[in-house]
């Protein structure tokens, strides 16, 4: 994503697209609050949606705006208000001069409520993915204040959530076009929210480690790296997820506990670390990883039966583990594993994964079926027989 490039459009005056279709499209125009023109502002009402005016909540509570009631979860509105030298406040030209003015961080005193220009508070990014939350953060990435003008684009007749609109409006308009993924790949990469919290021995039947844990204002889960040092200016790393029925009770089911031993093993001598992820059935959970164990016994595979729940076949990130890695001064790692994808999502990052070690495991009469779909349908490079 070039930033600098998008920077330059919105200089000219061209909000950006922001996009969302991690589950269903939606697309809002985003555009800096303090260089909010009468002529940008007319643009994003003839989106037709509710023009709005994000900032952080903790900023806008500091400043004497107060919220509007609602329900756990949904977006936060604040007060709606107009700048106080406005005559009505309805008009583009208004509106932008109440953008700017509550961009320059005036207390609420200086403004009229109930008024024209909606506000949002965002909850910060790590703990809501919406469109108020990622339109700050883009404002930050691209060099301006936290605080946004943005509206959700309809179509012609009045809908949203139409992709082909959208990304035509975008194109006649010559708008930059930003998915919200890129402006979280961006915030994980700019921000460090998890950082060491304790460093304590672990002796265990492998060898001596440590154990570190972290405060984890990223994704607020509880991973936990094991280190044995000395390793090498490339550690060998593996990321495991946590297996309640593997690790902990050796369920025959998955590799998953005989690929924990060997990877320990493998440490043990070497020097390295293993990060253990609190990412219980590729990340949907214990009880539901337990209601697609109960699918299977009809006969659907460890795909099909997370994909009838509602899930993807594979719902882990990787995020937290590139900023562990970070956090223990780590930038370049072998990486212990038979999956493709967690050496892309970690190198999307920035972190530089210069060899891949296979991660082995044991074959079971049990597991052989759930093996085999590993390898063809998650693309796992299984480097035995199954």
């Amino acid at each position: 994503m070039n930033w600098d490039s998008i920077r330059e459009k919105v200089l000219e005056g061209k909000p950006v697209v922001l996009i969302d279709d991690r589950r269903e499209f939606e697309a809002d125009l985003v555009y800096p609050a303090e260089i909010a023109s009468p002529e940008v502002v007319n643009f994003m009402l003839s989106m037709k949606g509710l023009l709005c005016f994000t900032m952080d909540m903790e900023v806008a509570l500091s400043r004497g705006f107060f919220p509007l009631p609602s329900k756990e979860g949904e977006t936060n509105f604040l007060i709606p208000v107009d700048y106080m030298e406005n005559f009505t406040g309805i008009t583009a030209e208004e509106r932008a001069l109440t953008a700017k003015k509550l961009a320059e961080a005036l207390s609420v005193e200086h403004f009229r409520y109930p008024g024209h220009l909606h506000l949002l508070g965002g909850i910060g990014l790590n703990r809501r993915r919406g469109h108020t939350e990622g339109s700050l953060e883009l404002m930050e990435i691209l060099g301006f204040k936290r605080y946004a003008l943005i509206v959700e684009i309809l179509d012609e007749t009045g809908n949203s959530h139409n992709r082909e609109y959208t990304l035509r409006l975008a194109e006649e308009n010559d708008l930059p076009v930003v998915n919200i993924d890129d402006v979280w790949k961006e915030f994980v990469r700019r921000k460090q929210l998890i950082r060491v919290y304790a460093n304590a021995r672990l002796p265990t039947r492998y060898g001596d480690f440590r154990i570190v844990s972290f405060d984890n204002e990223l994704d607020f889960k509880e991973h936990v790296a094991i280190v044995k040092e000395p390793y090498r200016e490339v550690p060998l790393v593996r990321i495991h997820s946590k297996c309640l029925t593997g690790d902990t009770l050796g369920s025959l089911k998955c590799d998953c506990w005989s690929q924990l031993t060997n990877a320990l093993r493998m440490i043990a001598q070497e020097g390295g670390i293993l990060l253990y992820m609190d990412q219980e059935g590729r990340g949907i959970g214990l009880k539901e990883k337990i209601k697609a164990y109960e699918l299977q016994e009809d006969g659907l595979d460890t795909v099909e039966a997370n994909e009838v729940l509602g899930y993807r076949a594979d719902e882990r990130t990787y995020e937290a583990a590139f900023q562990m890695l970070r956090a223990l001064g780590v930038s370049r790692i072998r990486l212990i594993t038979n999956n493709p994808r967690k050496a892309e999502a970690l190198e999307e990052l920035g972190m530089e994964v210069v060899g891949i070690v296979p991660a082995p495991g044991e074959v079971t009469e049990h597991n052989r079926l759930y093996l085999k779909v590993k390898a063809e349908k998650l693309g796992h490079r299984i480097p035995f027989e199954i």
